[in-house]
């Protein structure tokens, strides 16, 4: 077992003082925002445990997790818990992380691991709460937050980013360079980032008078796991980049196509989603849509305490942006000439 980290580690690590770390913690209010939030998402990061009796808090939320990975910063969960935490610390609230399984997420029998523990809101992280879940518990009034999947109930918000606007700035980002055979790269067919993120290429394509080609749209699994072929297979339609709704597909697109004997960005460009930490190790650096994942789990905690107090949100979407590295070649001259 390894050592228990303490707050002087993490001031140590941060090379500041003890008691700014302590302050940021304890939810005091004399440090700024910013501070506060990098000390937590340091403390998260490195294990340390913020224990309800340090925080002297009486009130808890629950944040249910199924499919989404959050132990590191390459993963995508981690910010968005560390977000939900930054706003639970200044609102003197816990968090407990549950893990969900299979068999719970696929038949909504969760009701025992958050039910009748006077909880202040319920987060879905990787799921969406099963409609049986619901209406057994809707005399409850447990305002519950939803990442990235939408529920028609008035006790339920969707929180993300704006899965339309990020992929049309890949698309124009493309566009502008000279790509005009694009593919594309989607996660789990069925799941809402995917159809949304879709549509998105689809209209765009549409917008710029290119056709559509149902050989340049492959479906896979958000993780890039299992995805060589249908990444190789679209590489020989002579395709010129592919818009990747994840980082880690990119990632592993970018590594199959090298090992293939195609050079990234000179013969195929490659553009990401999410702006993880793997996309700037990646080699070349990963031109990515951008996500504010600690803004995520703020917002979602923010949307929690709205519905709380009456106001039925339905979604909240917040901005992403384009950040351009290396893994997207300008090929307007090429086709000009």
């Amino acid at each position: 077992m390894g050592k228990k980290v303490t707050i002087q580690d993490i001031a140590d690590k941060m090379k500041i003082a003890k008691s700014t770390v302590s302050k940021a913690i304890s939810g005091a209010t004399d440090i700024s925002e910013e501070t506060r939030e990098s000390i937590l998402k340091c403390a998260f990061e490195m294990g340390y445990h913020i224990s309800p009796e340090r925080m002297t808090r009486k009130k808890n939320v629950a944040i249910l997790v199924y499919g989404i990975h959050y132990g590191t910063s390459n993963q995508f969960g981690y910010e968005i818990i560390a977000g939900i935490q930054a706003a639970a610390v200044d609102n003197n609230v816990g968090i407990n992380i549950i893990t969900v399984t299979e068999e719970q997420m696929n038949s909504g029998n969760y009701d025992h691991l958050v039910i009748g523990k006077n909880y202040e809101g319920i987060f879905f992280l990787g799921f969406r709460p099963h409609i049986d879940f619901i209406e057994r518990n809707k005399g409850h009034n447990i305002p519950m937050v939803v990442l990235d999947n939408y529920i028609e109930n008035p006790l339920v918000a969707r929180v993300g980013c704006d899965n339309y606007d990020g992929i049309t700035q890949a698309m124009k980002h493309l566009y502008s360079k000279g790509h005009r055979k694009i593919g594309f790269l989607g996660g789990e067919p069925d799941s809402i980032v995917t159809v949304e993120r879709r549509d998105a290429y689809l209209d765009n394509l549409a917008d710029f008078g290119l056709s559509r080609s149902d050989k340049l749209i492959k479906y896979g699994h958000f993780s890039g796991k299992g995805m060589k072929k249908l990444i190789l297979d679209m590489a020989k339609e002579d395709i010129t980049a592919i818009v990747c709704i994840s980082d880690n597909i990119a990632v592993t697109a970018v590594k199959e196509l090298t090992k293939a004997g195609y050079r990234i960005p000179q013969d195929i460009s490659i553009i990401g989603y999410d702006n993880l930490p793997i996309s700037e190790a990646c080699i070349p650096e990963l031109t990515t849509v951008n996500q504010n994942r600690i803004h995520i789990g703020k917002a979602a905690f923010i949307a929690m305490q709205q519905i709380k107090s009456g106001i039925h949100i339905c979604s909240v979407q917040l901005h992403t942006n384009l950040v351009e590295r290396k893994s997207v070649a300008d090929i307007s001259q090429q086709k000009e000439g």
